[in-house]
């Protein structure tokens, strides 16, 4: 019996158990939001696996896919150390709106920017914010640029957000106030 190829898998099974990936994603990756409301999606990189010295510079392109019947796009700000190599551009194809930027982060760990959306579905809807590497060509755009630009791929997870009415209590406050409020302006007339 050979023993060189169990011990080379086992090998390979104990160094892949350890391995972290990269990863990018939106934070929270579920929210739940009143038609009309608005509400922020943080763009978050760790990549304290890439390849390359730590802490690095690491770049990359990203496209964030939503339907814009359900959501409306108001803008990606971007947090203090990151630069853009390419302007965040907005393009949409029947209800389908891509956000496409790429961004120059310093540092392992931290968050790229926040989008910024209001919700426009019915109650009961269920959004998608679908996020992609830019690059489908190469594999990824994904790069550590020290000491030399070294590629890898992070995991990348979007996010969902549940468009849900106004709570009943809620609704059932409001009506409340507002009768009170009523009475109180009839009873100070009629004196």
């Amino acid at each position: 019996m050979n023993i060189c190829k169990p011990a080379a898998a086992l090998l390979l099974i104990i160094a892949g158990a350890t391995a972290q990936a990269a990863s990018l994603t939106l934070v929270p990756s579920a929210a739940t939001v009143a038609p009309g409301g608005a509400f922020t999606v943080n763009l978050v990189l760790d990549a304290t696996s890439a390849p390359g010295f730590h802490p690095g510079i690491f770049s990359g392109q990203i496209l964030l896919d939503f339907d814009n019947s359900e959501l409306t796009y108001g803008g990606f700000v971007a947090s203090s150390d990151v630069t853009f190599y390419l302007a965040p551009t907005g393009a949409t194809t029947g209800n389908t709106q891509t956000v496409s930027f790429g961004f120059v982060k310093p540092g392992d760990v931290g968050t790229v920017g926040t989008f910024s959306f209001t919700a426009l579905g019915a109650p009961g809807t269920l959004a998608e914010l679908g996020l992609v590497d830019g690059d489908d060509f190469f594999g990824s755009s994904f790069v550590n640029n020290i000491p030399t630009e070294q590629r890898f791929t992070p995991l990348i997870t979007g996010a969902q957000v549940s468009i849900v009415p106004l709570p009943a209590g809620l609704w059932l406050l409001g009506t409340a106030v507002g009768a009170l409020a009523l009475r109180r302006r009839f009873r100070t007339t009629a004196t």
